[in-house]
């Protein structure tokens, strides 16, 4: 039996552009996301094995493309400094990096 597990996103946002996005077009929409939780769903068949939901946390949107045109869609990645600080830092170390570096900030951050 084939199990079918469930995907919830948290942390969408708002983004702003100054494209005009139109009508009988599909844009494919590239996103960053982390699992933050794993639920497991009752079944009521003692046959199939329980399914999972996961929620993913949305840390930001990476590309937005016009998939007709093949174009990249500008848009502002982000409003407030630690978002902008992210992306910054993602797109220069890579994704495996990024968590790497920021382990080691937080290690040697003084905290109270």
């Amino acid at each position: 039996m084939l199990i079918m597990n469930k995907i919830i996103l948290t942390g969408l946002r708002d983004l702003k552009t100054t494209e005009e996005f139109l009508p009988q077009k599909e844009y494919g929409i590239f996103l960053i996301a982390e699992r933050i939780s794993e639920e497991k769903m009752d079944t009521f068949s003692d046959e199939a094995p329980d399914e999972k939901k996961y929620r993913l946390k949305i840390s930001h949107v990476q590309d937005i493309l016009d998939l007709k045109e093949k174009k990249n869609i500008k848009f502002e990645k982000g409003k407030s400094p630690s978002q902008k600080q992210r992306y910054l830092i993602e797109n220069e170390l890579g994704e495996t990096e990024y968590e790497f570096f920021m382990a080691w900030l937080l290690n040697k951050a003084i905290i109270p």
